[in-house]
Parts: structure tokens; sequence; C-alpha cells
């Protein structure tokens, strides 16, 4: 008898927070999300420089992309132990590259584009900077930083495209 009672009030509470949980949800579906939408994607300085990969990039064979996570660039291998792969996993899945450009047939990430402003002259930035320039270098990823201006020569930013995509190429002959 004993038994048969505290099953019973064990259905009884299960199914009152299972109603709980269901208002919950309801509530939620009618409260609207705080999120709003950005006026813009890029900032100034950003969308500049993006015209002019654009321009050089669909003369090429290249894919261009945008604030692409770096968790969607980098994998970790499964070699290293599930506690460490955690970790070095968080130290990425927050961060973006500015640019990155693919080749277009396989859609295969060839360079990184890091465009650097005045923010970058901290320390704090610049420890950032580090990490960031030894992950791409340890991946095999090329990874160009360019500083902001007010104009960008394509033929310029082409040359450094170019040096940054065969840079140790010719070492392997």
């Amino acid at each position: 008898m004993i038994y048969l009672f505290i099953i019973v009030i064990i259905v009884i509470v299960s199914i009152k927070i299972i109603e709980i949980k269901n208002k919950e949800k309801e509530k939620e579906k009618e409260t609207p999300f705080p999120y709003k939408k950005n006026k813009y994607l890029f900032s100034l300085t950003e969308r500049s420089f993006y015209n002019v990969l654009e321009k050089i990039t669909s003369k090429e064979n290249y894919l261009l992309f945008s604030k692409v996570r770096m968790e969607d660039l980098l994998w970790i291998p499964r070699n290293i132990s599930s506690k460490e792969r955690f970790g070095w996993r968080n130290r990425i899945k927050s961060r973006h590259v500015d640019f990155l450009i693919c080749d277009k047939e396989n859609i295969s990430p060839l360079l990184v584009i890091e465009l650097d402003d005045s923010s970058h002259n901290t320390i704090k930035a610049k420890r950032k900077d580090a990490f960031v320039n030894k992950v791409f270098k340890d991946a095999e990823i090329p990874l160009l930083r360019v500083k902001v201006k007010k104009y960008y020569s394509e033929e310029d930013i082409l040359k450094e495209i170019n040096q940054k995509l065969f840079e140790g190429k010719n070492d392997d002959k």
C-alpha cells in the first residue's frame, strides 16, 4: 500500500513538472527575444577592404568568405584527450577570422586575412594576435595581416595574397 502511494505521488509530481515546463515553453514562445538586427555586417573599413578583396577574388579562381568561425576552419586530432580537446576547442570557439579565401573548385581554405586597425596595438590584442598567428601557422593555413588604410591598391593586395599563398612552396623542390 505504501509503495502504491509513493508511486502515485511520483507520478503526480512528474505530471506537475511537465506541466510547468510546458507553460514555460509557451511563455517563451509569446515573449519576444531581445535580439535585434545589426544595421551592417561590416564596419566602414571592413566594407572598403571587402570590396577590394571581392574584385581580386572574382578575377582569380578564388571564393571570398567573411567572418568565418575559427572552429569551422580547424579540427583537433582524436589522439588528444577529450579534456584537452575541450580546452583547445574553447580557445577558438568564439573567435572568427575577418576574411577567408578558398579554392573555388574544392572550397578548401587557402588563406586567412585579418584586417588590423589601431585596436590591435594594445597588449591584450597583441597577445590574442600572437595566439591566432600560432594557431594558423601550426595548422598550416597561411595568415595575412593587413593594416587598415584609407585606400587599398588591388595590385598591392593581390601581390601580398600571392606571396602568402606561395610562401614556402618553392622550398619543397
